[in-house]
């Protein structure tokens, strides 16, 4: 697969086969994420692997926090069924990871160290779709009781959380608008 193709097939996954992803691969997408471009080279990523007990409270607030977004009779039926699918135990991902962002050491850093971590998770997630390992980014992360759940240190932000899998099934694509429609050119 090349880069653009990578990319343009890339879904997000919310159900999942129960194989494990072989060490190999994992090594290969942790390894990817560290060649993300960072100011001055700073690399403000750190990564948790997500074990089966801090997977179950995780859990636990996932499903809680979801309750009142599924009682919306507006939501749309496909994110009502993904919401679903990731409330049974994540979709059955095999593995699970949160990436944070460490504590700021000066103003550059404050302002570049979140978005160039989140760039590491989206080379973890492009990377493990060429490898046949589907990938959600769940933003469960952000929500403060999770900090406490992931043991995450001061000073740090959680990023993402990604479930990681091969995928039970790969949704077709959504479709996407134009860049051109959402483009400026300033003098």
């Amino acid at each position: 697969m090349n880069t653009m193709e990578t990319i343009q097939t890339r879904r997000s996954i919310r159900k999942f086969r129960s194989d494990p992803i072989p060490e190999d691969v994992l090594d290969n997408i942790f390894n990817a994420a560290v060649w993300a471009p960072s100011h001055r080279n700073s690399q403000p990523w750190e990564f948790v692997i997500i074990g089966t007990e801090t997977r179950a409270r995780l859990l636990e607030l996932y499903q809680t926090v979801m309750e009142p977004v599924l009682s919306n009779p507006d939501l749309p039926e496909p994110a009502r069924k993904g919401i679903m699918n990731l409330k049974e135990d994540f979709g059955g991902a095999p593995f699970m990871t949160a990436i944070m962002s460490r504590p700021p050491q000066d103003h550059l850093e404050k302002m570049e160290n979140l978005p160039t971590a989140a760039v590491a998770v989206q080379n973890m997630c492009l990377a493990a779709w060429e490898q046949g390992i589907g990938s959600v980014w769940l933003s469960i992360g952000g929500h403060p009781a999770a900090g406490e759940i992931l043991q995450v240190k001061e000073g740090y932000q959680v990023v993402a959380v990604l479930a990681m899998g091969y995928p039970e099934a790969i949704p077709p694509a959504p479709p996407r608008e134009s860049y051109k429609n959402r483009l400026t050119r300033l003098p």
